[in-house]
């Protein structure tokens, strides 16, 4: 933070100290509940009267802190009313391997580990085969790291002999761990099947 930028944090948290500080000492003299009924009357005038002045330095403070964003979108060359975005930028996390093994039987295996995406924007799963036969391959989510339970999302998609293909969830099929489930129906004799994921954060 700059010089000036640690004064100008010191001008507004000073004002909001003093506020604070401004009540406290009035509550501590006069509490309010302990006053008689006939004296209220002038405790709320007291407080208003502390008040005033206390707000008009919050507002001085505020005056201050729009000041210094005009002063600092004018050095950015943004115009006054000029409409501004922000943007956050989108990145991959480390590649997860899944699956990594030769099928020779017709069947229905599990990838051996799920992908938990309780963070992140996307997720990508890659499917990889040099199998001599088409397998079918069935996305599935569970609320736990837990296979033998996970519901299947969306349809089965075919991944062909010597072939690869990418999916991914829609946004409302979102589930906290994500797994890979493999259908074989002729029982390859070559080649290895791979499944990896990465999610976008």
């Amino acid at each position: 933070m700059s010089e000036r930028g640690a004064s100008e944090g010191l001008i507004i948290g000073g004002v909001a100290l003093g506020l604070g500080a401004t009540f406290a000492a009035l509550l501590a003299s006069r509490p309010a509940q302990a006053a008689p009924s006939e004296e209220k009357f002038d405790y709320l005038i007291d407080l208003l009267t502390a008040l005033i002045p206390a707000l008009a330095d919050w507002a001085e403070g505020q005056a201050t802190l729009n000041l210094t964003l005009q002063q600092w979108l004018a050095a950015q060359g943004i115009e006054p009313g000029a409409k501004l975005s922000i943007s956050t930028q989108w990145s991959s996390g480390d590649k997860v391997e899944m699956y990594r093994d030769s099928p020779r039987s017709v069947g229905t295996f599990d990838a051996s580990r799920m992908v938990r995406w309780t963070e992140g924007k996307r997720i990508l799963f890659k499917i990889e085969s040099s199998l001599d036969q088409a397998v079918n391959i069935q996305l599935v989510g569970n609320l736990d790291e837990d296979m033998a339970l996970a519901s299947n999302i969306n349809g089965v998609l075919a991944c062909a002999a010597n072939g690869n293909i990418s999916i991914g969830p829609a946004w409302d099929d979102w589930h906290p761990f994500l797994g890979i489930r493999i259908i074989v129906a002729v029982a390859p004799v070559t080649g290895i099947l791979t499944i990896r994921a990465v999610i976008q954060e």
